[in-house]
């Protein structure tokens, strides 16, 4: 049947890409301290032949940062000859104490130099008058294991003395591809985007009449559709495509596949990258040879999808496969 709708969804998955540090300037030159007064020491290596000290600050997340803060200096144990040009022998001790390096994990980082919302921070040090007061280094506490100690090599490249852009190059470059800790999935969200208020652009080759079918589809939402999404969804139409969260379009030939007379695709963002969107940010709705009474029942049809309706048993019944020719023609909408 021509107007049989497609069940197949595209999810376009976007990892989120997360700065890393933000060019961090080192600390202020100060005097040198007492201790390091004539300082005759190794000239690489900026806080002079002793053990760096590290202390791990305590967090309300209840996360146990510890073993990943010692895996990422446990990276530059092993690698600090080799870019460094010195050895890195590292001692952890109580926060309380007077650490030579002190990390914390935040909730955000709202600026780190000249960039907002970094990953990661950390002041580069590379001369001995720096390091006469504790280095701070903080990252994020809502990231993957993984990511969090991709982040700390990263910043204690920066507290050892190391710029962006220094082998490792990978690895201290500004930007790199971090995953979160497992969020709940779109379909399992209330609402799947982060706001109530969708802007929506429809294409200029739709007609009038398939224009009041689309309309009756977003009625339909904006009353509840049934008590399938929240009671503040509403949307708005714009003439801006680059902006709209919801894009409707025709087209002459069809891209859904055979007999599929409609089809639609979400896009969003998977930062706990476990294949699956945890929210979305754009729907396209397409449809093809469709007789102009029935479009709007084929935009609410997939408008669903974009409220994280995925199983046919929670789609209202009047949008369900199993509704008729004449009744997707009819005033399924009231």
């Amino acid at each position: 049947m021509r107007e049989r709708n497609r069940r197949t969804t595209v999810l376009s998955v976007l990892v989120a890409t997360l700065v890393v540090s933000a060019g961090c300037i080192g600390l202020s030159e100060r005097s040198l301290p007492d201790g390091l007064a004539g300082y005759a020491g190794d000239p690489d290596n900026p806080y002079g032949d002793r053990n760096i000290t590290v202390a791990v600050a305590a967090t309300d997340s209840g996360r146990s940062f510890a073993p990943l803060v010692a895996d990422a200096a446990d990276y530059w144990e092993t690698h600090g000859e080799r870019y460094l040009n010195y050895s890195v022998n590292v001692t952890f001790v109580a926060n309380e104490s007077d650490p030579d390096i002190r990390v914390s994990f935040v909730p955000r980082i709202d600026r780190c130099g000249e960039v907002e919302s970094a990953a990661g921070c950390s002041p580069e040090i590379t001369s001995p008058s720096q390091t006469g007061e504790t280095v701070g280094v903080r990252a994020l506490d809502n990231l993957s294991a993984n990511s969090t100690v991709r982040v700390l090599e990263h910043e204690f490249g920066h507290a050892l003395g190391l710029g962006h852009g220094d082998p490792p190059r990978e690895l201290m470059a500004t930007h790199t591809t971090l995953t979160s800790l497992p969020k709940p999935n779109a379909s399992e969200r209330a609402l799947a985007w982060n706001d109530s208020t969708l802007s929506v652009f429809v294409t200029d080759d739709v007609s009038t009449a398939e224009r009041e079918g689309i309309g009756h589809a977003l009625d339909y939402y904006d009353r509840g559709a049934d008590g399938r999404v929240p009671e503040n969804v509403s949307f708005r139409v714009v003439s801006d495509f680059e902006n709209a969260d919801v894009v409707i379009r025709s087209a002459e030939r069809s891209p859904c596949g055979p007999d599929a007379g409609s089809c639609g695709s979400v896009f969003g963002s998977d930062s706990d990258g476990d294949g699956a969107l945890e929210t979305y940010t754009r729907l396209e709705i397409v449809y093809s040879g469709l007789d102009a009474d029935a479009v709007g029942w084929h935009v609410a049809r997939w408008l669903a999808l974009g409220f994280g309706i995925e199983n046919e048993s929670a789609y209202p019944p009047v949008l369900r496969e199993t509704t008729g020719h004449d009744e997707r023609r009819g005033d399924w909408w009231r």
